[in-house]
């Protein structure tokens, strides 16, 4: 039988992205697969919109759809199963933007995202390495590492500045981490943008964290947030258990 061009070229784009973390630029697209410019941007374009990938600063990377249809091929109860309907009712609920973060090779995953009607957003990229440090996705994900990720982590990350309130030193972020720990939820305070406060608790499987829930609003009052994060965990250890039972 032969192969139709376009859908083999499709499959060759999303595994080299698969193995990219960091994400690649469709000059860097074209010469490893030797595919035309014009050819490249027409695929690269149709799967972005589609939700195949996603774009930040010119680098194109895995986007959510991709988890959403692997997750069909699970056994067991998949991420975008167990956590959508949580995560929507929940963000609904405190009209707050919500998402679903995974963590690899030093990079942020929002597998999940969800806007509700007048919610305010942040304008952050679906994926990104350098504002691991400055997330509370991030800071959430690498508090419940076990040491030896952990360490891992810690040697990708940048201490990027973004905001007055960013953290810079990896004694600062290791404080945060053990708070973080200690209370159950990470929270990102106008860290990595200076309107924005965003809180995560972990989900877990296996005992491991393989993933946030996040939400996000517009300066959040401080003495709210324990509340918000109390609503939360509960909402989280409910998609553990899910995941746990799927």
């Amino acid at each position: 039988m032969k192969l139709n061009r376009t859908a083999y070229r499709v499959t060759e784009i999303l595994r080299l992205l698969a193995d990219s973390p960091e994400g690649m630029t469709l000059t860097e697209i074209g010469a490893a697969l030797d595919l035309p410019k014009a050819s490249a941007f027409d695929i690269v374009q149709t799967l972005r919109k589609t939700h195949f990938l996603r774009e930040t600063n010119k680098r194109y990377a895995i986007g959510f759809m991709v988890y959403e249809v692997g997750g069909a091929y699970s056994k067991g109860k998949d991420l975008y199963a167990a956590a959508q309907p949580i995560l929507e009712e929940l963000a609904n609920q405190l009209n707050m933007a919500g998402s679903i973060v995974t963590y690899e090779k030093g990079t942020l995953n929002y597998v999940i995202e969800h806007r509700p009607i007048g919610s305010i957003v942040s304008p952050i990229a679906s994926s990104g390495m350098d504002f691991v440090h400055a997330s509370a996705s991030g800071k959430c994900l690498i508090a419940f590492m076990s040491d030896a990720r952990q360490r891992k982590a810690f040697s990708l990350l940048s201490f990027k500045r973004f905001t007055d309130r960013t953290i810079l030193n990896a004694v600062d972020f290791m404080e945060d981490l053990q708070k973080i720990r200690s209370r159950g939820y990470a929270v990102d305070d106008r860290e990595f943008n200076e309107l924005m406060t965003c809180v995560s608790t972990p989900i877990f499987r296996c005992k491991q964290a393989v993933a946030t829930l996040t939400l996000s609003g517009l300066q959040l009052d401080p003495q709210v947030i324990p509340g918000i994060a109390d609503k939360m965990i509960e909402k989280a250890k409910q998609i553990s258990r899910e995941l746990e039972n799927g």
